[in-house]
């Protein structure tokens, strides 16, 4: 029989709208080790022993925990919205990859690929690690391609990580004031979007809502996110509506509404490309998980 092939990494992005506290599903893991990219927003761990973890903005969580002792987490209230991505590596996944060279990562992280038992790290997130994000995201390809292509970005990520010895911030460069500038109006079109998530402002008014014209923001947009704003503004918008559905707060149609679409087909049909199943099929595996 030919070797059994573990189940590859994989991610989520995390983008709430709400400013309120709120349960955050999926942010914990059975089995894997796990890395939340944690951009704006802060979010917490409670354990079963009563320690809390707080998950600050521009910070790094890797998070092990037994299954015995998975803590529930939490979004909390802030004046800055929710915004992260989520890295999941598989036990069986890990022992394949690290087989040989476990003891040549770094000591921080020895703990975390070591042993089953609650370990926790939290570094800075640096402008390296948030542009390695923003460009992760495949490009329209088929869903197989798709997935493959992911699993090499988070394998090119994780070897990085693990195998790079200092975990000291990085150096703080000077960033050009047109990027600064540049920076701040892609995370003011940002938040006016996700504050209409269910009906988005068109680009031409959002470019008058920063003070540009439509095709300098558009072009700003992608070299910022590395992302159209089109491909941006689908990603959120089932990300929203598949942790809609993981918490219990909407079916798949209800879901499909709140984050904007009034075509089921239309909403399927980007989940899909997404997620790479129909919503279908994704709640059937959500349920087969829990």
């Amino acid at each position: 029989m030919p070797p059994t092939v573990p189940e590859p990494p994989y991610c989520t992005w995390v983008t709430a709208p709400e400013r309120l506290e709120a349960d955050w599903p999926g942010a914990t893991t059975a089995e894997a080790l796990v890395a939340h990219l944690n951009f704006r927003g802060e979010a917490e761990l409670r354990w079963s022993n009563g320690d809390i973890t707080i998950i600050s903005p521009r910070t790094i969580c890797w998070l092990r925990a037994h299954p015995d002792e998975l803590p529930i987490a939490r979004r909390l209230a802030s004046r800055s919205r929710h915004e992260c991505l989520t890295l999941v590596f598989p036990d069986a996944w890990l022992q394949q990859t690290l087989s040989g060279v476990t003891s040549q990562a770094g000591e921080a992280f020895q703990p975390l690929i070591s042993s089953s038992t609650r370990s926790l790290l939290l570094v800075p997130l640096t402008d390296a690690d948030e542009g390695w994000a923003r460009g992760a995201m495949p490009p329209h390809l088929c869903s197989q391609a798709r997935h493959l292509l992911e699993s090499a970005r988070l394998t090119e990520f994780f070897i990085h990580s693990i195998f790079r010895h200092d975990t000291a911030p990085e150096k703080v460069t000077a960033v050009s004031r047109t990027l600064r500038v540049a920076k701040d109006r892609v995370q003011r079109v940002k938040d006016q979007v996700l504050s209409q998530i269910d009906a988005p402002p068109s680009l031409d008014e959002l470019a008058a809502a920063v003070g540009c014209n439509p095709s300098y923001l558009s072009r700003t947009f992608t070299q910022i996110e590395g992302v159209t704003l089109s491909q941006w503004l689908r990603r959120i918008r089932i990300e929203h509506a598949a942790s809609l559905i993981a918490s219990g707060k909407c079916n798949v149609s209800e879901a499909a509404l709140e984050v904007g679409y009034q075509s089921f087909s239309h909403f399927s049909r980007a989940f899909a490309e997404e997620k790479g199943v129909p919503p279908s099929q994704w709640v059937r595996r959500l349920g087969s998980s829990q």
